[in-house]
């Protein structure tokens, strides 16, 4: 098989089963089985699972270079805030039953001092950086963290929210209100 498709195989296997069981209790064998792969086949691109924990954390961090490539595409940085919180929305069903998978590898790797740990963090703050950025812009003022760290606390809390109540409606008419704020600034 092509290493580069057995690679991304293995990926959003690991990326599910991190997802579904949790970084600590997913095992090798609970990618394998997810995929119909061997173990020479997973050591052919993981040395290990942390090794598969890191190239799935690089997975998110390319997605979300990605995705704030593409919102720098639209010249309003409301827009931009906006079209953020819409990636929330999009994914509400799946947010509401499992929850936001960067958050939740956060959660499960958060008191761990290792390069999974800190690469996770730097997602993170990557997001809020960006969030922060787009505030400054906006308010045309050097610094605007106080802002950004309001609208990070409320998505964290509404992430939170939503997976305790399994209520992807609540969830969507909280964004709404979210967008609002943002629209009124």
């Amino acid at each position: 098989m092509n290493k580069k498709i057995l690679a991304v195989d293995l990926i959003n296997a690991a990326k599910e089963q991190f997802q579904k069981n949790g970084y600590e209790k997913t095992q090798v064998d609970d990618i394998l089985r997810a995929t119909k792969f061997t173990k020479n086949e997973f050591s052919e691109i993981f040395n290990s699972k942390e090794d598969g924990g890191l190239k799935v954390l690089k997975s998110y961090e390319r997605d979300q270079k990605d995705k704030f490539r593409k919102f720098e595409e639209s010249v309003n940085a409301r827009q931009r805030l906006s079209l953020y919180l819409d990636t929330f929305f999009d994914n509400a069903q799946e947010i509401a039953r499992n929850g936001d998978p960067v958050l939740n590898l956060y959660y499960d790797l958060r008191n761990e001092n290792n390069e999974l740990s800190k690469m996770v963090v730097n997602i993170l703050i990557n997001q809020q950086n960006w969030i922060d950025e787009q505030f400054v812009i906006m308010m045309k003022t050097e610094s605007a963290r106080t802002i950004g760290d309001r609208l990070l606390a409320a998505i964290n809390g509404l992430l939170l929210l939503v997976k305790l109540k399994n209520d992807p409606e609540m969830f969507k008419a909280q964004l709404i209100q979210l967008k609002s704020w943002i629209r009124s600034m």
